[in-house]
């Protein structure tokens, strides 16, 4: 009987082992050539070599592993795969992308109105950073005494990454009312209207000064001149104001014989002599202005206080920046806007293109731009201008006679004249007084742009 047991346990031990030497011999045959680190994690906008989620490859070499990762986005957060192949094996990998780098950031001193606060925000600058972060106090800070205070901020990303500094605040006393930025105007008689779009207020310490309008008689629905009141206040109690004259007027009759000359290019030490020769012969005229000539441009403010209007041309003009692309157009309109702004109050909805909506060098830069922009610029709200005369002083060499006769050679009804009151534009101020009384003797009045206005469009080439 113990012969027997015995004899039965020895069968079954062989039989276990046989087994288990058949199962390794399997798995050793079947097993993967690919053997893969554990760690397959991507650090966001990280450049990657795939290679190293390879341990080794049993039998070859890691150089002869053809590496699929098209799957890969290293700028987004998430689970990705990538296709490994050695021979006839093809694995798939899982990989992570992840975040875990805190935000780089610097610091800057500003300045607080006693007993005021100030947004963290103001204090950081050249945030680097994968992701969308957000600027706050290691904890709650009051500035109620006059000097200098060290305060902490942390930057916190999304992925609750985050880095501390310190920085110092000035704490000052506000003795400064805000500036009210603005400046004659005028609107066609029923046209709706925001009063204090026409105002901006800057403040050197109140981000969001309060602004109070009083309108008195203003009525947009009749025609006339009104007076409307503005009022500013800031945080520390500090107020200003600031009058203008608000103009309703009609629009232009069909029959009414009118000259819109134009100004591109300025200002420039040219601008004050137009200014003064307009007044003169008491004209208005519309300045599409450039970013140029920066010591000038408080003529800005001042043309638009004298009643004329004041457009947007380019803050560059520089063809190959502003046409290099649809955004580079954009970006470009919007400086020269914000420099309007920051001269009279509100960004001008009046544009006109770089060498008019026609020209064919922006081709150079991007074929087709033009055609995108005339609809753009429209479906954004702004209005383009073009021109239906010019007195040729765009071109080299052009003599004051032939100045004048280009500029005198239209005879519609309304004459919209290209000219420009930039640097080396002597000839146009000469011939300006001459241009002007030729009209005037023709029954012809002179009018800045408004919505009345015609609205000439060109031909666009590209």
């Amino acid at each position: 009987m113990n012969l027997k047991r015995k004899t039965l346990l020895r069968d079954i031990g062989c039989l276990v082992l046989a087994g288990v030497v058949i199962v390794g011999l399997y798995m050793y045959l079947t097993a993967s050539s690919l053997h893969f680190v554990s760690d397959r994690e991507i650090e966001i906008n990280s450049v990657v070599d795939f290679s190293k989620f390879l341990k080794d490859v049993k039998g070859g070499d890691i150089h002869d592993v053809k590496i699929d990762s098209s799957a890969v986005n290293v700028k987004k957060i998430g689970e990705y795969q990538v296709i490994y192949k050695y021979q006839d094996e093809e694995v798939k990998l899982k990989v992570k992308v992840v975040d875990t780098t805190a935000p780089e950031f610097e610091v800057q001193t500003q300045s607080v109105a006693l007993h005021q606060t100030i947004d963290p925000s103001k204090l950081v600058k050249n945030i680097k950073d994968a992701s969308q972060t957000t600027v706050n106090f290691a904890k709650k800070y009051n500035f109620n005494q006059i000097g200098e205070q060290e305060v902490e901020v942390i930057v916190s990303d999304e992925y609750k990454n985050s880095a501390t500094q310190k920085v110092k605040v000035k704490v000052v006393e506000d003795k400064k009312a805000p500036v009210i930025i603005a400046g004659n105007a005028s609107v066609i008689v029923g046209s709706t209207i925001d009063l204090k779009s026409l105002v901006s207020i800057k403040d050197d310490l109140d981000d969001k000064p309060t602004l109070t309008v009083e309108a008195g008689q203003f009525d947009v629905q009749k025609q006339g001149s009104y007076q409307v009141k503005y009022l500013a206040a800031d945080a520390s109690g500090n107020q200003s104001e600031k009058t203008i004259i608000i103009q309703v007027i009609d629009k232009t009759g069909e029959d009414e014989k009118v000259v819109y000359l134009t100004f591109d290019d300025g200002p420039s030490h040219y601008t004050p002599q137009v200014l003064d020769i307009l007044d003169r012969y008491h004209c208005k005229a519309t300045f599409f202005i450039t970013g140029m000539n920066s010591a000038y441009r408080k003529y800005i403010s001042i043309a638009h206080d004298k009643g004329h209007t004041i457009g947007l041309h380019t803050y560059s003009h520089s063809y190959s920046k502003v046409y290099a692309s649809v955004d580079a157009y954009f970006k470009d309109l919007e400086k020269v806007g914000q420099l309007a702004k920051d001269y009279i109050g509100f960004v001008p909805k009046y544009i006109r293109f770089p060498g008019g909506s026609s020209n064919a060098v922006s081709k150079k830069y991007t074929k087709g731009i033009m055609s995108k922009l005339t609809k753009m610029v429209e479906e954004k709200g702004y209005i383009y201008y073009d021109w239906n005369a010019e007195n040729g002083d765009g071109y080299a060499k052009m003599s004051q006679s032939e100045m004048y006769k280009r500029a005198t050679s239209s005879s519609a009804k309304k004459i919209m004249i290209l000219m420009h009151d930039a640097n080396g534009k002597q000839n146009t101020v000469d011939t300006l007084p001459k241009i002007i009384e030729y009209y005037q003797k023709k029954g012809y009045t002179f009018k800045a742009i408004d919505d009345s206005s015609i609205v000439p469009h060109q031909h666009v080439n590209n």
